[in-house]
């Protein structure tokens, strides 16, 4: 049990600093400036929760929020659900305009074409933590919306840290 609850906080915490603070609000939403080191961080941090292609998680997320709960959004569950799950990891279909500002990141490209690699030592030594990454994106993404519109959930926040209060985050951009 030990082991487990070991394994979980260091997926919240990972999953709190690389997602919620770096690839959602930094990142995807352009809050605050941070330094070249907090970028690195979250950059890095998103290996260990599946993810290695940052411009298509930031592109699939700014999508969401450009066509919320519409058949243009790569998030809703209502036209496809597997979307809800595998979404974040995608950049097949962004638009250039959509990510043409974290384009120019000199991080965000080295992690977009060497995160496939990268990824590897995570696979290997930390599978559990990005098993738990795509479950907490998932749990957000589904649970997170209801009949087409973003709703709030606290215990969503157990899985995708502090990001339980989605109406409020969507009403507040």
């Amino acid at each position: 049990m030990e082991m487990v609850m070991t394994w979980f906080f260091f997926y919240w915490i990972t999953a709190f600093v690389a997602v919620t603070m770096g690839y959602h609000r930094y990142w995807s939403h352009r809050e605050g400036k941070r330094s070249v080191a907090f970028e690195w961080v979250t950059l890095t941090l998103g290996l260990f929760l599946g993810i290695f292609k940052p411009v298509g998680w930031i592109g699939v997320h700014r999508l969401h929020h450009k066509y919320t709960d519409t058949h243009l959004d790569p998030h809703s569950p209502a036209h496809n659900k597997w979307n809800v799950i595998f979404s974040d990891w995608s950049d097949t279909k962004i638009p250039t305009s959509i990510v043409r500002d974290v384009l120019s990141n000199k991080r965000i490209l080295f992690f977009q074409k060497y995160g496939k690699y990268l990824i590897w030592p995570v696979i290997i030594f930390s599978p559990y933590t990005i098993l738990l990454g795509y479950i907490g994106m998932a749990t957000l993404n589904y649970f997170g919306h209801k009949d087409g519109k973003p709703v709030d959930r606290w215990w969503i926040s157990i899985l995708a840290p502090l990001e339980g209060f989605h109406k409020d985050h969507h009403d507040g951009l």
